[in-house]
């Protein structure tokens, strides 16, 4: 009988902490996404699909294939070259100066105050970035650190609030 008595005594302290630790665990989990950021809610990345041509000397066009809408101030644009005389040289596009090409207006327009009014850039839209904006003045005035004709650039689209890519796409100089 004695036997009994202490086997249900020993029986209640191990269940006892076995959900002392279960709740211990459970309210660690709890905090711990919390704290790591878990229970935010992040929006979807933009999709985008894009063509680009580059002109030697003139200017690159990027075609909007398919995709989300997306405003162009929320974008960044860069070009990169992956071989050549200029391999590995990377450059941040002012898109400020690039044209819209749907009505022939700028992309970025300056209120005047320090404030900027963007176009939203959707399937079917183009825009033309000037050669001298799209890549990095060179060694010698008036030069630019740019592909040659046949050479590659990549034309790389990314989100400016993460720095994320969206999108990326790769064609030769034309002439």
């Amino acid at each position: 009988m004695s036997n009994t008595v202490l086997s249900d005594h020993g029986v209640s302290p191990v269940v006892g902490v076995m959900l002392m630790l279960v709740v211990t665990i459970i309210i660690a989990a709890v905090v711990s996404a919390f704290a790591g950021g878990l229970s935010q809610s992040t929006g979807k990345a933009p999709q985008l699909s894009i063509g680009a041509e580059a002109h030697n000397g003139s200017y690159i066009l990027i075609d909007f294939k398919g995709g989300d809408p997306i405003n162009s101030g929320a974008i960044t644009v860069r070009t990169f070259i992956p071989m050549g005389l200029f391999k590995d040289m990377s450059n941040k596009v002012d898109l400020a100066n690039a044209t819209y090409l749907p009505d022939g207006t700028a992309v970025g327009v300056s209120d005047g105050y320090g404030g900027w009014t963007w176009k939203t850039l959707q399937t079917g839209d183009k825009i033309r970035i000037n050669w001298t904006d799209a890549f990095a003045p060179g060694w010698i005035p008036g030069s630019f650190s740019a592909p040659s004709t046949g050479e590659p650039v990549n034309i790389e689209i990314y989100d400016s609030a993460s720095g994320k890519m969206i999108v990326t796409t790769q064609t030769n100089v034309l002439p």
